[in-house]
């Protein structure tokens, strides 16, 4: 039987904190929306920003591992990237390109995944995750973007960019039907991502574009996810490789790539779902 260190299980409850986190992440970016459902964008932001961080801290970690037989870096190295998803990233892509791995070669900067990294990269900063409270005190961290209205603004550049023709089409017509429905016999009091108010006929166009949007933006990240996959699932390789569990009767490192098995970037399977995993 099989005997674990405490390395082996330290790792695999950092894969599942990652897992818990991006699939709490994807399913409240999924349900998040105008009115009472305002709040679930910022527990997708949340969670999703630490999703990230951590999977891409243990690919340093386990590349470190990999070259030094199994031995962890030094706390400072990893302290050093605080929340800073897009250098973590950079580092992620230096490991690949020392190891000659290709699977985030997909990701350029201006593609959507990144671009949406790039904001939680913001929500991430203090400025972030704090902006409504520092607002609020007159904190002098009031510079970074409100999360809210910025996710706004990447939603309808979704829809421009992202959506087919049909789905645009969708959206109009829920405010069409909005209007013959209610007429003038209703008033809404919702307000969009930046504060404006809006008729019902808009509050129903706004409603179904932010809801396209969020499936566009979590496929993104799925096939973010599921290529951090396969960088994993190589160090772990290269890990098991440098120590074979043989060598020492414990098995120090897990297999990795398992915590992420459910980023399955299949479009049509992950625009239909609602709920992660």
């Amino acid at each position: 039987m099989t005997a674990f260190s405490t390395t082996w299980f330290l790792l695999e409850q950092e894969g599942l904190l990652a897992q818990a986190c991006l699939c709490n992440g994807l399913t409240a970016l999924r349900r998040a929306n105008l009115g009472d459902k305002k709040g679930l964008f910022y527990s997708a932001f949340f969670e999703l920003s630490i999703g990230f961080e951590r999977g891409l801290k243990l690919v340093l970690i386990l590349d470190h591992m990999a070259n030094n037989k199994l031995a962890p870096p030094p706390s400072k190295y990893i302290e050093g990237f605080r929340h800073d998803l897009i250098r973590l990233f950079d580092a992620t892509k230096t490991v690949c390109t020392a190891r000659g791995l290709t699977f985030l070669d997909e990701f350029p900067p201006d593609s959507l995944p990144i671009r949406i990294l790039d904001f939680l990269d913001r929500f991430a900063d203090t400025g972030g995750r704090y902006s409504n409270i520092n607002k609020l005190t007159g904190h002098k961290h009031q510079t970074v973007d409100d999360p809210i209205v910025k996710w706004g603004e990447i939603a309808s550049q979704i829809m421009q960019t992202q959506a087919t023709p049909r789905e645009r089409q969708r959206a109009q017509l829920n405010g069409q039907m909005a209007r013959l429905a209610f007429g003038d016999a209703v008033a809404s009091l919702i307000n969009d991502l930046n504060q404006q108010p809006m008729d019902v006929a808009p509050l129903h166009v706004r409603a179904s574009e932010l809801d396209t949007a969020a499936k566009h933006a979590i496929y993104a990240l799925v096939t973010l996810i599921a290529a951090l996959r396969e960088v994993l699932d190589s160090l772990c390789g290269s890990a098991w490789t440098a120590n074979p569990p043989g060598n020492s009767g414990l098995a120090d490192v897990p297999d990795m790539k398992e915590f992420f098995q459910f980023a399955w970037a299949d479009r049509q399977y992950v625009m239909r779902k609602r709920q992660w995993p």
